[in-house]
């Protein structure tokens, strides 16, 4: 599964269905990725998650059951 890097997607399906999604590269701060969610789509409100690797970011999007649409 490929998850695209500092993209705005919508979720269709699955956890948080009709918030959007951005994940953010994060190795230079703290080794991992940025999962930001949010009912709107400049992200200012929300939530985030932090996952240490890119296996961990596809589990991730796996257990939350997302179908998302990258805009």
């Amino acid at each position: 599964m490929s998850v695209p890097i500092d993209r705005v997607g919508k979720i269709l399906a699955g956890d948080e269905a009709g918030w959007f999604v951005k994940v953010l590269d994060d190795s230079g701060s703290t080794g991992g990725f940025l999962i930001l969610t949010s009912p709107v789509p400049t992200f200012e409100t929300g939530f985030d998650s932090w996952v240490a690797d890119h296996d961990g970011l596809v589990g991730y999007f796996i257990e939350s059951g997302w179908k998302v649409e990258w805009s």
